[in-house]
This record gives C-alpha cells, sequence and structure tokens, in this order.
C-alpha cells in the first residue's frame, strides 16, 4: 500500500540538501567580504561638481567601489580647513586649482558617492609641500612661513623645489610631524571619510635628510654614530610618525582605516627611502598598504607580486595597477592581464592609478574589473 507523500514531505525528498544549495550559492555569490577596487583621483578631477558628478557616475558604472581622492596636493586643501571643529590646527591655505572659494569638493564627493554605496579614502600627500612653479602659491603657505623646516641633501644644502615631486619637509623635526599630524586630524574630525591615504610617506631619497636640526636631534639621541645608525634613525622617524597618527585617528573614529601607497619592493622601500611599511602592517599600525605596482611588463609585474607575498600580508595589501600610458601604447589587455594575476593570489584588493589615465586612453571600454 502506497503512503501518499504530503508537500511538505515531497520537497524534502526533491530537495534533501535544501540549506546546503541555499548556502553554497550564498557563499559562491556573496562574497563574505568584498573585494577592494579602489581608484586614485587627483586635484584637477575633483575641482568642480560637473567633474564629480561625472567621475561618481563613472566609478559606479564600472564596478568600482572605492574612490582615493587627492585631498591635500601640496601644502593645500581641497576641502576647509577647520570646517566646523578647530581642535587641531591647521592653517592650510584651499589649493590653487580651485576657482570657486565656496565649493567643498571633498564633502561634495562624499554626499554624491555614499548615495552610490563608494569609499571615499581622503589621498593626501604627506611630506611633499611644494609644486614645482612656486606662483602657485602664496606667502602664507608652509614653504615660506617655516623655511627651516625644509629637508636637505648631504652637502647640506635646501631641497629645490624643482627637482623630484617638489620640496619635502624633513620628517627628522619633530615640529614637522606634528603640523602635519594635525592636518590629517582634522580632516578626520570635520569629514565623514572612508579612511586616509598616506602618499609620499617618506623621505626623498637616501641623500636627503640632513636638516640642521634633524641632524642636532640625531646627535643628541645616538650615542654611536655611523652610516647604519643614521639609516636606521631615519626610518624610525617615519614609523614614529605612522603609528602615532595611527593612534590617534583610531581614538578620535575608530572605522577609519588608515592606509598607505607604497614604494613596491620592500627592500627599497626601506634602505633608500626610510619607508618600512612592511614593518607597519606586521606590528599593526597600518590597516592596508596599497602596492604601487606599476611594471607593465607582465613577467617582472609576477616577480614582483611574489617576492611580496612572502610576508605573508596579502589580505592586507592592495595592489595598485598602472592605467596610463603618455602615447596610450600601454594597451588595456595588459591591465586586464594583472587584474587575472592580482585575483589568483588572493590580496585584499586592487587600485587603478589613475583615474585621468583611464581617461584619456579610454580604458574603461575594456577594462574587466568585475
Amino acid at each position: 500500500m502506497k503512503t501518499k507523500i504530503s508537500e511538505k514531505n515531497n520537497f524534502s525528498v526533491l530537495f534533501p540538501n535544501a540549506l546546503t544549495v541555499f548556502l553554497f550559492f550564498l557563499f559562491f555569490n556573496f562574497p563574505l567580504k568584498a573585494e577592494i577596487r579602489a581608484i586614485w583621483v587627483s586635484v584637477w578631477d575633483l575641482k568642480t561638481v560637473g567633474k564629480i558628478d561625472t567621475l561618481v557616475a563613472e566609478v559606479k558604472n564600472n564596478h568600482l567601489n572605492q574612490i582615493l581622492a587627492e585631498v591635500r596636493y601640496r601644502g593645500d586643501a581641497m576641502y576647509f580647513p577647520n570646517k566646523t571643529d578647530s581642535t587641531f590646527s591647521n592653517p592650510e591655505e584651499r589649493c590653487y586649482v580651485l576657482s570657486d572659494s565656496l565649493f567643498d569638493p571633498l564633502a561634495y564627493l562624499i554626499g554624491k558617492a555614499k548615495e552610490k554605496k563608494i569609499e571615499v579614502y581622503a589621498w593626501v600627500t604627506t611630506f611633499v609641500v611644494t609644486p614645482h612653479k612656486l606662483e602657485n602659491i602664496s606667502k602664507n603657505h608652509i614653504y615660506y612661513r617655516h623655511p627651516e623646516w625644509i629637508t636637505a641633501d648631504f652637502l647640506h644644502r635646501k631641497m629645490s623645489p624643482q627637482i623630484l615631486e617638489g620640496a619635502y619637509l624633513d620628517p627628522g623635526i619633530p615640529e614637522v610631524r606634528e603640523y602635519l599630524k594635525n592636518i590629517f586630524l582634522d580632516i578626520v574630525k570635520n569629514y565623514e571619510i572612508d579612511g586616509i591615504q598616506l602618499d609620499y610617506i617618506r623621505y626623498p631619497g637616501i641623500e636627503f635628510g640632513y636638516n640642521q636640526k634633524a641632524r642636532e636631534i640625531f646627535k643628541s639621541q645616538i650615542k654611536f654614530q655611523d652610516a647604519e645608525s643614521w639609516q636606521n634613525w631615519k626610518e624610525k622617524q617615519i614609523n614614529l610618525f605612522v603609528r602615532n597618527l595611527y593612534n590617534e585617528i583610531k581614538s578620535i573614529s575608530p572605522k577609519t582605516k588608515v592606509t598607505a601607497a607604497v614604494i613596491s619592493k620592500p627592500k627599497t622601500a626601506r634602505e633608500w627611502y626610510s619607508q618600512n611599511w612592511i614593518k607597519w602592517l606586521q606590528e599593526g599600525y597600518l590597516d592596508k598598504a596599497y602596492l604601487m605596482a606599476y611594471e607593465t611588463d607582465n613577467f617582472k609585474f609576477s616577480a614582483l607580486i611574489d617576492s611580496v607575498e612572502t610576508f605573508g600580508l596579502n589580505k592586507k595589501i592592495v595592489v595598485g595597477l598602472r592605467a596610463w600610458s603618455n602615447n596610450c601604447h600601454y594597451s588595456v589587455s595588459k591591465i586586464n592581464e594583472k587584474i587575472e594575476i592580482i585575483h589568483k593570489r588572493k590580496f585584499a584588493g586592487l587600485a587603478f592609478f589613475s583615474y585621468s589615465g583611464i581617461k584619456k586612453c579610454n580604458y574603461f571600454e575594456g577594462l574587466r574589473i568585475k
């Protein structure tokens, strides 16, 4: 005699592992933690409402989820310093690319991006403080107000604004570190950013750091003075700045991520620029490092990634890809190949440098970001 199977029992017969099937699709269709897909955006693409509207729309349409917005270019501001809270001193003037004195690019960007569920990180140029053309800054700029803070080379010559990225403040001067810390804390205090990204968080090169005051401090702190102790001391100044800034940001806004754009080869970063970002990640005073892995050759790119993987920090590293070409001869297919390499290695995500480069070469049309 056959027993009639109820509809409920019939379902369990046909789908005995319904919960398992559901969890399977849930796991594979909705990642437990979304991959970071970021893009660096310079001040020139943030200077008007129209540019920001276009930016946010293109970021959303191309499946990116994080904007690294340059809000401090060269000792200046793409926002209003001490906007509503003046707890932290911030005397920096507005960036010279802005023509509308009432426009707040950072606030406007945050509002537009939030509507599209896109994160906004405040990308800040740290120790570089001048453009090459000094006529673009006023006499109230930090370069003129504190000329004694500019770093010097091993011949004790003050760094010229015309070389490298511009003149750097010297990281070995405590007042410099305090000044910069207050500026970055002011941004965190007054704007609902998702994170902050420190760029040029380093010395300009091994031959710099010889500011007179910095040398005097070194001599007062270090008994046995040689080339090794000098390099170790310089590295310690950067480490100290990052650690103190990290702790103070977290005390103000625990959810705000602290990140840095870093030299891709750890040995080079440390020995030539006093940037020991591996240590920052290992000791927990940097949430993510954004690796500036701008190699165009796939073999060299893979070798670089292999060397970084040996530290076991993939989940804390976002790989930055070159997405610009002066003559646009660097094909989008080469970028896509590197995206595939990254996806196989389980890094925290990827970032493209830069938005303007992508626009210039029409890379959005061929990028396989999803």
